[in-house]
């Protein structure tokens, strides 16, 4: 480890008092001064299984709401599937846990994002509805999930008619398997959706008439995200296993799906959760086949430049949840543990300061005497929702430019595993 490097990061970092949600902010009085020009702040996470990382996450995104005039929280979960949620904050039956539940996969069903969506129904409560938080899924999925609740929308305004291929891709169990009926099942469906679009730009008058304007911008969003998941689910199966295309289709289309987000927000901006790769700007830079593939921030930088602020997150040692990437029968999430970083890497140089701290990296490119250390791109941690405990040492370490790829990084010295919602299993390694 190089002490002049530490030494120089602690110029760049401030401590970060907890991680408790109910505590108070004073601490992200340096952060707020920069978040007060953001259009959309990405909040990414080191690991989809962090407690800490999601508990952070809450913090600032109470601080963009409550302080800031924040009025849109993204998740990197399907669209449709956060429809639910939406409904929950803003005053719907039900509880978080329940309003989770149509959630195809682990990562949100957790006790912190439960608390964060208690706290923004009860900071919803009383206000008017164009100044409440909306909660909104920005991620792809199987075209059939968005093909119900378009149907049901279309149904409800009665003005445009619902095709018939539309009915039976929302019926359907998904794409098959081989590729003939894909291709065909995928055109259909795709074909389905670009007609009611069609239909939803000619008769937008009456359908705003019939309804209002909030369900019409719905709806025609519904058969958007219909077409992009027909299109990603296209390009992902043109070879076999994970590839650089399909990764670089999902983020193009989860840019766009944020940035519709952000044209409907009725506040200052949106807040997206997602993980690190995602928010980054440039590439994944992660060693995977997608490594060199554009994200979803790069798009956003591309499209709003300066307003948009991508926070990224590391942790020096602990546990965390995530897949077993070695066994392949698996079906749940295991809990699994780290030591301490390597010596040379980025983590162990924060893990240096006094943690957690927040690390100013947009002000590290006029410091002589860190700008060659981070051209090295000494590498932090970097766990997506697999992780494989017998892999090679430096698997699990995204290498990249970390002032290019963030503004911020919040570095937590201790990783927890994240609590699943009441009724989803636990299982250790």
């Amino acid at each position: 480890m190089r002490e002049d490097v530490v030494s120089a990061l602690a110029d760049h970092a401030a401590p970060m008092a907890s991680t408790d949600p109910d505590g108070d902010r004073d601490d992200l009085a340096p952060l707020a001064d920069r978040l007060e020009d953001a259009d959309v702040v990405g909040l990414g996470e080191a690991t989809h299984g962090t407690r800490e990382c999601f508990q952070s996450k809450h913090r600032i995104i109470r601080l963009l709401v409550a302080d800031l005039g924040f009025r849109t929280v993204a998740f990197e979960a399907d669209v449709a599937g956060m429809l639910a949620a939406d409904r929950y904050v803003r005053g719907g039956d039900g509880d978080p846990r329940t309003a989770l539940a149509g959630l195809d996969t682990w990562q949100l069903r957790t006790e912190a994002v439960c608390d964060l969506l208690r706290w923004l129904r009860e900071f919803n409560e009383g206000r008017p509805p164009d100044d409440q938080v909306r909660v909104r899924g920005v991620d792809l999925s199987d075209p059939s999930v968005p093909a119900e609740p378009l149907r049901a929308l279309l149904r409800y305004a009665d003005v445009v008619p619902v095709p018939n291929d539309l009915g039976v891709l929302a019926a359907s169990d998904g794409p098959p398997d081989d590729e003939a009926s894909r291709a065909r099942y995928l055109s259909r469906a795709k074909t389905a959706a670009t007609a009611v679009g069609k239909r939803l730009d000619a008769d937008r008058e009456s359908f705003v008439e019939e309804t209002s304007a909030e369900p019409y911008a719905l709806t025609r969003h519904l058969a958007r995200v219909v077409v992009r998941n027909c299109e990603w689910h296209r390009v992902r199966h043109e070879h076999d296993g994970p590839h650089e295309a399909g990764m670089a289709e999902r983020d193009r289309h989860v840019a766009a799906n944020v940035e519709w987000c952000l044209e409907q927000d009725p506040g200052t901006g949106a807040a997206v959760w997602a993980h690190d790769g995602h928010v980054k700007r440039g590439t994944f830079d992660d060693g995977r086949p997608w490594t060199d593939a554009e994200t979803m921030g790069e798009h956003l930088d591309r499209e709003l430049g300066d307003s948009y602020y991508p926070l990224g997150f590391d942790f020096g040692r602990g546990s965390f949840r995530a897949m077993d990437g070695s066994d392949p029968d698996a079906t749940e999430p295991r809990t699994f543990t780290v030591g301490d970083p390597p010596a040379r890497t980025a983590t162990a140089h924060f893990d240096a300061l006094d943690s957690p701290a927040f690390v100013d990296l947009a002000s590290v490119g006029d410091d002589s005497r860190l700008s060659g250390w981070f051209e090295e791109k000494p590498g932090v941690r970097h766990v997506g929702s697999v992780y494989d405990p017998d892999a090679e040492a430096g698997t699990y370490v995204q290498r990249t430019d970390l002032p290019a790829s963030f503004d911020w990084l919040v570095f937590l010295g201790e990783s927890t595993p994240t609590r699943p919602a009441d009724g989803d299993p636990v299982t250790t390694n």
